[in-house]
Parts: C-alpha cells; structure tokens; sequence
C-alpha cells in the first residue's frame, strides 16, 4: 500500500477530529448520539484507508465545519494546505474561520495572520499587505506582522515603505536583519543612479552611511558615484578600503578598481595598486588574483602576474599544475593562460556563492539571498570547494593545459 508523509498528516488530522468530536461523551456520563463520532468523521477515515486523500480532507473540512470545538484543527488543516501549496484552500478555510461570528478574539486574530500567510504563499501582496497592516498596530502577531511586511515591500522594490516599517519594528522588538535598512537606503541609491539623478543618490547614500558605518555595499555605490560624476580619484580609496577589509567580495571590487584607473588615465597604476593591496594579506592578494581569472581580466597589465603567484601558492590549484605539467617545466604565460581558462571555466559553470542562511548557491552574487532574502548571507565558496571537480578529475600523465 502506498503512504506519504501527507496521509500520515491526514491520519492525525483526523485522530484530532475524532477526539474533538467524542471528548464529551468520554468524560461525560452517558454518550449520545449526538456526541458520537460525526458521519462525516467516519467517512473520511474510510477515504484514508482506501488511499483517497483529497476525498479525505473534505470529508474532515465537513466534520470539522458540524463542530464549533475545533478551531485548532481548522488551523491545522489551514497549515497543512499553506505547505502543499493548496493556497487555495487554505484561504477558503481561513476566510470561513473569519466569518464566524462566534469566533473569540484570540482566535479571529490568528485566522488574521494564517489568511495573511496564505496571501503571502499565493503572491497576494496587496491583500497580504492590507491584512498585516492591521496586525502591526498591537496584538500577539505585531513583530511578526511588521517583518512580514518588510519582506512584501521588499518584494515590491517599495523601499521607502520598507524603511518605515523597519524602523518601527526597530523600537518595538530586534529586527531579523538589523543591516536591511542601510541595505533598502543602498537600493534607493542605484535607482537614482539608473535615472542618473546624482543628488538624490548622494542623499540616499548618505543615509546608508548614518545607519552603518563601514558598509561595503555604501562604499562600491560611492566609488560608482565617484565614477558617475568625473570624479574617480575619489573612489580610489573606497575601493581599496573595500579590498583590504572584505576580501570576500574581491569579484565586485577589481572591476570596478579597473573602470575608476581608465576613468582616471591611470591604468599602468594597476599593477602597482594590486601589488600594494597583496601586501596587506595573503588573502586579499588571492581574493583579487581569482577575480581576475573569473572575470577574465588577465590581460590587463599587472594581472596575470598575480595570477602566476596565486596558482603557485593555492594548494588544490599548485597540486594540479604538478599533475599537468612535466617536471621542471616553467609555468609559461601561455600556459599560465591555457589554466587560467580551464579554472574560469569551471567557475562560471558551478555556483560559486553559497547562503549561510539556507544553502542557496548561485554563480553569481546578490545583496540579498534569492532563497531565503537575507542581506549579506551569500559567501564564496573556498578554492578548494570549487576546484575539487578539476583536481579529481585530472590526467594521472603529464601534460600542459588545453593539450
């Protein structure tokens, strides 16, 4: 006989029903009839067994719908229908839930925020949103009702709305994502840069700077700015403020770098520059080297020899350039350029970027988490996480890159 998880969340749907509908006559003195086991009730037992789950919902729905005891079970069946993506009927039982007019406060709010669930799981923003609106001025739901709400505006690319909702959720519980704010300023900001409104986005920014200081994502939008208005020896220092504290997010700094030194006229600079950053940290100088290699920048002057210095030094990539190349062959630019490729290759076709919160991966990166829409969540991957299919998967003979 075939079961699923959802049959078994049906037979204790129903268990629940069925003790629902006998808790009076088993704790009462004499059953009667009308405190048996409802026809309904019964039926719906039969459909489980006979494998019949949709037929067996509705003949609950209808037990459940004869009795004014079982509230928790219609919220139960609710959830149920939200997680199999029944959002349908999960808004049908709590619309019903809503319009009972003997329903306690308790409970009519609960149906409130349930309903705004099924909204949110149905992409009913405006509905979801009019519903959580009134959940956020007080009651049990209220730092629930506000978080959500940041979510629909951000999904509406609504920021400012976003902003406000934050803040009040700020004075009145912890926020989720206290950075988002700083984050909502940053997207107002690349908006107006879009319409090339320079003034607005200084202000946006501006802002994203007094709600945090030393935000990474503030300061690439300056340098872009900088860029924007012919100013580019001022993102300089933004730049390499970025490189050196975040190594991480090597990938949106190094092109910029190369944009602001051709704005500039200073592109021979750029070796000397990377050079300097290098010197702060192994890891800044690694970060910038598998940048330029995913990004395909080593022809620009000074980047290839970083990259030279990056392979002999990363141990899953300097293992395989021992695997590949004959002994005592030197590590020339033609071959350096042949590994480069198979690495960039083998980048742009795995994710390279991973949640922290929820495991997302991606190729490439965003702000905020696809999956889950945390801020800041999305992390490299390590070298070694992400030449692992090239390593195990190289020639036992030697032979150059591309033979």
């Amino acid at each position: 006989m075939r079961a699923s998880w959802v049959e078994g969340v049906l037979i204790l749907t129903g268990a629940i029903v069925g003790w629902y509908a006998t808790r009076r006559w088993r704790i009462g003195t004499a059953p009667t009839p009308s405190r048996l086991p409802s026809s309904d009730y019964l039926q719906g037992l039969n459909y489980l067994v006979n494998e019949q789950p949709d037929r067996a919902v509705e003949a609950f729905l209808r037990a459940v719908a004869v009795d004014r005891d079982t509230v928790e079970t219609q919220f139960a069946l609710g959830a149920l229908f939200r997680r199999r993506g029944e959002t349908d009927r999960a808004i049908r039982m709590h619309q019903n839930l809503m319009t009972r007019t003997e329903l306690d406060p308790v409970h009519r709010e609960q149906a409130t925020y349930a309903l705004a669930q099924d909204y949110l799981r149905a992409g009913l923003y405006d509905r979801a949103e009019k519903l959580l609106l009134g959940l956020s001025e007080a009651g049990t739901y209220r730092i629930s009702a506000l978080r959500d709400l940041c979510r629909v505006y951000e999904v509406e690319h609504d920021w400012e709305k976003a902003i406000e909702v934050h803040r009040v959720l700020a004075k009145v519980g912890k926020p989720a994502q206290p950075l988002a704010i700083a984050h909502y300023w940053c997207e107002l900001a690349a908006m107006s840069m879009a319409d090339k409104d320079y003034d607005t986005a200084r202000r946006h920014l501006a802002a994203a700077r007094a709600e945090q200081r030393r935000f990474p994502r503030g300061a690439l939008l300056r340098a872009d700015l900088a860029v924007a208005i012919g100013e580019p020896e001022l993102a300089l220092p933004l730049l390499k403020r970025v490189a050196i504290h975040n190594p991480t997010l090597a990938g949106e700094v190094l092109p910029r770098l190369v944009k602001t030194l051709k704005a500039a006229g200073r592109e021979a600079d750029l070796a000397g520059i990377l050079k300097e950053l290098a010197r702060e940290s192994r890891e800044v100088g690694d970060a910038l080297a598998y940048a330029a290699i995913v990004a395909d920048l080593l022809e620009t002057p000074g980047l290839l020899e970083l990259a030279r210095d990056y392979v002999s030094r990363e141990p899953t990539v300097a293992e395989m350039v021992q695997a590949l190349l004959p002994p005592a062959t030197a590590l020339e630019a033609a071959v350096l350029t042949r590994l480069c490729t198979a690495l960039r290759r083998q980048a742009l076709r795995a994710p390279r970027f991973q949640c922290v919160e929820c495991g997302f991966s991606s190729t490439g990166f965003f702000w905020q988490c696809p999956g889950c829409k945390s801020w800041d969540s999305l992390k490299p991957l390590s070298p070694t996480e992400l030449l692992a299919p090239l390593a195990n998967g190289r020639p036992r003979s030697g032979r150059s890159p591309g033979a």
